[in-house]
């Protein structure tokens, strides 16, 4: 199937918007992107007109937890960290399978209806990929790891294998997740950066995404340090490691090519370490609001680095949306002096390079996941954009999903 799109205005993502542009699609696949008297005389087997819309790529949500969908509602918003992971706790362990999985199947729609077309999912079984699966919806797996003591190492680095491999047998993209610095122990994040190091699988983490995460880390006290020995899941006499969560993973060697989730607590040294091992980091804006934050990523300094760095909703058990839209609007409002192109970009290309999908742009070779929204052709594009709440047209690998075009 050889398909034009003609747009009012195509908005590359990777390359300057054109103003009546189109979109050429071979069997899924873009084929060529440009003005449209540059197709004149091509022959295709449909064309799709979008003259009054504004044409772009997909939105690639880089960081959810599709597995905890049913929790809209459930949760309430708790400014104490370890009051909400208590929370999300009872929830994992009173959710019924079947709730669980028709919340998944509603947060898939959400996403969808949205304009995502790709997401970075983390789930603890293989089992909970199954919703995604049957989805139109593109995505890659992480196979999340909890296990702080050092003994429990080996059987939870073995779990996740089983899991990745029940991944491939679905034929979803599978990644590993060890969970975060204070959850997951040293020689268990050794064992799973060896599994991806092997594979070739993408790795995340959540990374000082909290003010007791990090008072954990540097002395073993606070709300965690009792949390954790109530759980019976504190080392030995643990007194923390005197360094920050960026600090700790680079001395375990596993910072190189990690998506590094939240960062909200990271000073210009932790900031050059994460810069030095193309580590990607992954903002959650959405979720930082919910917590009533006012620290969060220093997401100018990152993009002044050239860090690249990406967009994720999290999940409902800490937002009120899955909508990548609502992302843009909430990084917005924590930067508004940054330039919106460059929230676009996280919201799209840097996702997907981050997750190793060839979407996020609108170029020759990737993948035709396209979304439009209307426009009136005066309003600055980003402007329109930023201001809607969800796109008329969704296409994931050339195929409609959304929209009666």
């Amino acid at each position: 199937m050889y398909m034009l799109i003609r747009a009012g205005l195509v908005y590359p993502v990777v390359s300057p918007p054109i103003h009546n542009g189109c979109v050429a699609i071979k069997n899924g696949v873009v084929d060529a992107v440009g003005a449209e008297a540059e197709f004149d005389g091509i022959r295709f087997d449909k064309v799709l007109d979008l003259s009054g819309h504004i044409v772009m790529p997909g939105f690639v949500n880089a960081h959810s937890h599709l597995q905890l969908s049913a929790a809209r509602g459930r949760i309430v918003c708790d400014s104490n960290f370890c009051g909400w992971i208590r929370q999300v706790i009872e929830f994992n362990s009173s959710v019924m399978d079947e709730e669980r999985e028709r919340g998944m199947r509603q947060g898939i729609a959400e996403m969808l209806s949205t304009g995502t077309t790709s997401v970075g999912d983390i789930v603890s079984d293989a089992k909970y990929a199954a919703p995604l699966a049957a989805s139109k919806l593109r995505g890659v797996v992480f196979v999340e790891a909890i296990a702080p003591l050092e003994k429990d190492a080996e059987q939870a680095a073995d779990n996740v294998w089983r899991q990745v491999m029940a991944l491939r047998e679905m034929g979803i993209m599978a990644g590993v997740s060890p969970h975060a610095p204070h959850t997951v122990s040293r020689p268990l994040f050794r064992l799973l950066e060896g599994i991806a190091e092997k594979y070739s699988l993408p790795v995340t983490t959540h990374v000082a995404e909290s003010a007791a995460e990090d008072e954990y880390l540097r002395n073993g006290g606070g709300d965690m340090g009792a949390l954790f020995a109530e759980r019976g899941a504190a080392p030995d006499r643990f007194a923390g490691y005197g360094v920050s969560a960026v600090q700790l993973l680079e001395g375990y060697g596993v910072l190189g090519r990690m998506l590094a989730v939240h960062l909200n607590s990271v000073n210009v040294e932790d900031m050059g370490r994460l810069s030095a091992a193309n580590s990607v980091p992954v903002f959650c804006p959405g979720s930082s609001r919910w917590f009533g934050r006012e620290l969060v990523m220093p997401l100018e300094a990152m993009f002044a680095r050239r860090m690249c760095p990406a967009l994720g909703t999290d999940s409902l058990a800490s937002n009120t949306s899955l909508s990548m839209l609502d992302e843009l609007r909430a990084a917005a409002l924590y930067f508004p002096r940054l330039d919106r192109a460059c929230l676009l970009e996280a919201a799209t290309i840097n996702g997907a390079i981050a997750l190793g999908l060839e979407c996020g742009g609108i170029a020759n070779g990737k993948q035709a996941d396209l979304i439009s929204f209307a426009w009136d052709g005066k309003s600055d594009p980003l402007d329109f954009i930023f201001r809607a709440q969800a796109p008329d047209f969704v296409m994931i690998g050339g195929e409609q999903v959304l929209g009666s075009f």
